[in-house]
């Protein structure tokens, strides 16, 4: 691959934080805690004590909250302001309008990458440590407008996670996508710089291995470009291989093994009206299965809807069921099960109240079969259904009480008109479960709620 100029720092500052903050240490001070893997998958883990922890947005500042014993506890929090050192957040900076996790300087701790909007410098990392997210490091980015999306992962295979990131490019305003190989020094240098032919203008970028050769493979999905709206490029020790394209309508995608035979499938999800086959109404999740050479050339893709026996309601035109959807394996049985926002459900008369479903993997794949769905009047679920909600804008699904099964986090900007929320399940080993839903809003980390959009933006 082409070697471009590396990544330089500007500046080191100090992240600053408010609101309340109770860490706790991963070991001793300076100790890299020990493998986070677990059958739940990706999860970041910031202070590395083994709890998956989340970052959401809002509106100027990204909020971080840490994982526990229990799971998801609204007190350990941490709040990062978009301007350091001012009494002002950045409102409206977009800062944490893109967000990505991992370990970018190989030790031990996640990081955070944390993307901005029309504001100088629009990429910084916040490193990870025993007592959580400190320090902050502002990049000098080619391309310079705001990423969005990014992803780490590795995709070299060289063992140290390398960050992918889209952007403006300097000279005519397109959009490229670059990789920045791992690892990443804290002055903010990386390896070296490569541009990536994904073929399309990339609104979401996700990491999985689809060929099970133990090197990470990249899925773009984004704006429709040369007649595809998402991209596959399979990962190697000598760089990426030539893009596999998909022709469906698509606005979301992840990457994991819903059928447990050892390669990753694609799951995308099509959520806009207007783009679905003959019959489906209402959006649909479509499943293209892995395989030693990539995409499997001899399983049919599977497409699931609401009307999809097992799944609970109807497809009804603009629900947009998969606007957004994310993976994990909720019940621990070794099979990735799919999380799917349904942001514009209408319940009785509550017009775009919002749901999320949760499908279920299997050994023969994903299925409507055990497919579960709630909403803001299931019993357990805090809050009401109200017309314009969102629920389930954003979902997703990480282990944030280390017992090696994904817990749902589901989230809308809209809740309360302009404030935004989130709502975080717990899963055993049944799956998921409305007992004790923790509920989160702009107010419960100490920030003025309106117009914060609480929660718009969330790490997968």
């Amino acid at each position: 691959m082409r070697r471009v100029r590396e990544l330089a720092a500007l500046a080191t500052v100090t992240a600053v934080s408010v609101g309340t903050v109770v860490l706790g240490a991963g070991g001793p001070a300076g100790a890299a805690p020990a493998s986070k893997a677990s059958a739940a998958g990706k999860s970041a883990d910031f202070n590395g004590d083994g709890y998956g922890d989340l970052a959401v947005s809002a509106n100027g500042y990204v909020a971080v909250m840490y994982g526990t014993r229990t799971g998801l506890s609204a007190p350990r929090h941490q709040v990062l302001a978009g301007n350091p050192g001012t009494n002002d957040g950045g409102a409206y900076s977009g800062f944490g309008d893109s967000m990505a996790t991992g370990d970018l300087d190989g030790d031990g701790y996640d990081d955070l990458v944390v993307g901005f909007d029309r504001v100088a410098p629009t990429v910084s990392v916040i490193w990870g440590g025993s007592r959580g997210l400190s320090g902050r490091t502002p990049l000098s980015f080619t391309p310079k407008s705001s990423p969005s999306p990014m992803v780490v992962g590795d995709f070299d295979g060289d063992g140290q996670d390398d960050l992918v990131a889209a952007g403006k490019a300097d000279h005519d305003g397109s959009v490229e996508t670059r990789m920045f190989r791992g690892p990443f020094g804290r002055d903010g240098t990386s390896v070296s710089t490569s541009l990536m032919p994904t073929g399309i203008t990339p609104e979401s970028l996700a990491a999985g291995d689809v060929n099970g050769d133990h090197v990470l493979d990249l899925l773009s999905v984004g704006r429709h470009g040369d007649g595809a709206d998402a991209s596959l490029l399979l990962g190697s020790k000598n760089g990426f291989g030539p893009p596999k394209d998909f022709s469906t309508k698509v606005n979301s995608g992840s990457i994991a093994d819903v059928d447990g035979d050892g390669y990753a499938d694609v799951v995308l999800g099509a959520g806009l009206e207007g783009y679905q086959p003959k019959g489906v109404v209402g959006g649909s999740v479509i499943v293209h299965y892995g395989s030693a050479g990539g995409m499997s050339s001899t399983r049919k893709p599977v497409r699931i809807s609401q009307d999809t026996a097992g799944v609970p309601g109807a497809g009804e035109a603009y629900d947009r069921f998969g606007y957004d959807l994310d993976t994990g394996d909720v019940n621990g049985d070794g099979y990735a099960d799919v999380a799917i926002g349904v942001m514009q459900e209408s319940i009785s008369k509550a017009r775009s109240t919002g749901a999320v479903t949760v499908l279920r993997g299997s050994a023969k794949g994903l299925t409507g079969t055990g497919a579960v769905s709630w909403h803001q009047n299931t019993a357990g679920v805090p809050g009401a259904n109200e017309s314009y909600d969102m629920f389930g804008s954003q979902v997703s699904l990480v282990d944030m009480n280390g017992d090696g099964r994904s817990d749902l986090v589901s989230s809308t900007d809209h809740e309360n008109g302009n404030e935004g929320n989130l709502w975080y399940f717990r899963s055993d080993s049944k799956g998921l479960t409305t007992n004790q839903v923790v509920s989160v809003g702009p107010k419960t980390v100490g920030l003025t709620a309106k117009y914060r959009y609480f929660a718009r933006w969330m790490t997968k």
